[in-house]
């Protein structure tokens, strides 16, 4: 079968896909920096305020991406290309509108999830806490559209540095200062402390857009296409918005049927677990801008080719992680504090999903490069039914357990549903990444500059 590129899809979903060693190295500084802040934050509060911090925050995250509308993806769809033709009407435009949109979308839903709190109180749960996440939304809807506008001129580096080095840091040393304060650190008092740091990295990425932006754009009158932005933003909200779901979901239905102990312990779990994923997530960075230039000029053979060696680099790497992990997991989650290595029973089955999910490669990443969102947004919203129906059956009944089950169930099927996608559209089959002989000599080209780029002889 002859494939055809798709050069509008490519050249649109290209900047989204964007990514350099300097993010790689940033993401696993970041990673590191957010592992150890969580460890910290664990033990001086042990395993039921731990809770209840991290169901707050994942609630809060889900509400972030909600009010930002897809604007984030809609402004790296965009600002490119008002770049290349020096509209700077329109980009002003767009960033100022993607700001009041998402202000505005964002303190809306804090209000209305205030309502709710309001009336409907969750037995286990601490309200106030619930509270202090929900109103934290803005600034973390903020800050999710901050990176991607830098990011969308192309200062890659400069956008998630602060949101992913600094605010951990930050976060950490304002956690701190409260716990010598007060003698001890609750959940209350590391949201308020997230306040803080959210704050700082906030102001300091606003600062950093400013800067990146053309002067031209900085002196130019907006013109606002407002309809156009989000007939672009929503239908990309699916796609980003199920996924949040899928890695939420389990956590936040272990809050509203277990303890908050038993959700701080799984927390932890699941964070330890998803060092197995890292692997993938780098090389995925790295590769997924070669995918999409491969793609662009029509070259499938080198397309075939890297998308495979992606798979093999990635999931040898992975499978020593998950040894590492099955053998020494409840050792790594002792270090959580007290308790903490009861955990070990989800970590070892979430670990067996992040292998599947290096294991079946870049599927996501190839589906939006070769145009097919739609379909990747359908197999999206069936997984994220299927994991909540599963969470629902399972959580009451297992726990953390049942959590971990419905997680590594749902993330099983949509990678395997999205890998036969693409072996039916493209005839690409990704596991033979693992046999095929030809990988270990194209496995170099993911540290060539992407302009050097040769297929494999």
């Amino acid at each position: 079968m002859e494939l055809a590129p798709e050069p509008e899809a490519s050249g649109v979903m290209t900047p989204l896909l964007t990514g350099s060693a300097a993010v790689a190295l940033v993401w696993v500084a970041g990673t590191g920096l957010q592992y150890g802040s969580q460890v910290l934050f664990a033990r001086w509060m042990g395993a039921a305020d731990y809770g209840n911090y991290v169901y707050a925050i994942a609630l809060g995250q889900i509400l972030a991406i909600v009010s930002g509308l897809g604007l984030p993806m809609a402004v790296m769809r965009f600002v490119p290309g008002y770049v290349t033709r020096h509209d700077w009407s329109g980009l002003r435009g767009i960033v100022r509108r993607s700001r009041q949109l998402t202000v505005a979308a964002s303190i809306a839903l804090a209000a209305l999830l205030t309502i709710v709190l309001s009336i409907i109180r969750p037995g286990s749960l601490d309200v106030i806490v619930l509270l202090l996440g929900t109103w934290l939304v803005p600034a973390a809807a903020l800050s999710n559209l901050e990176s991607e506008i830098s990011h969308s001129l192309n200062r890659v580096a400069l956008a998630y540095l602060f949101p992913v080095l600094a605010d951990p840091l930050l976060c950490v040393g304002f956690a701190l200062a409260l716990k010598g304060m007060r003698g001890h650190l609750s959940a209350t008092l590391l949201m308020i402390a997230r306040y803080f740091s959210l704050s700082v990295t906030l102001v300091l990425q606003f600062a950093v857009s400013q800067i990146v932006l053309p002067a031209a754009a900085r002196g130019s009158k907006p013109r606002f296409e407002t309809v156009l932005w989000l007939r672009a933003s929503l239908p990309l909200l699916l796609v980003t918005g199920c996924y949040v779901v899928l890695s939420r979901a389990d956590l936040l239905t272990l809050g509203l049927f277990r303890p908050p102990g038993e959700a701080g312990l799984y927390s932890a779990a699941a964070r330890t677990a998803g060092l197995g994923s890292l692997v993938l997530g780098v090389v995925n960075a790295r590769g997924g801008p070669i995918l999409s230039e491969a793609w662009s000029r029509g070259d499938l053979t080198r397309f075939d080719l890297l998308a495979r060696t992606i798979v093999a680099v990635a999931v040898w790497p992975s499978l020593l992680v998950a040894l590492v992990l099955w053998a020494g997991g409840g050792r790594i989650l002792a270090t959580f504090g007290p308790g903490f290595s009861a955990g070990y029973s989800a970590l070892a089955i979430l670990v067996v999903g992040n292998l599947v999910n290096s294991a079946a490669g870049p599927v996501t990443t190839i589906a939006i490069i070769t145009g097919r969102e739609d379909a990747a947004a359908k197999i999206f919203a069936w997984a994220t039914l299927v994991d909540l129906a599963l969470c629902i059956l399972l959580v009451p009944r297992l726990g953390s357990v049942g959590a971990a089950i419905a997680t590594v169930a749902s993330m099983c099927l949509w990678n395997l549903w999205l890998n036969r996608l693409i072996s039916r559209d493209l005839g690409i089959r990704l596991s033979e990444g693992l046999t095929d002989r030809r990988i270990l000599k194209a496995a170099s080209l993911l540290f060539r500059p992407t302009s050097s780029w040769k297929p494999a002889e």
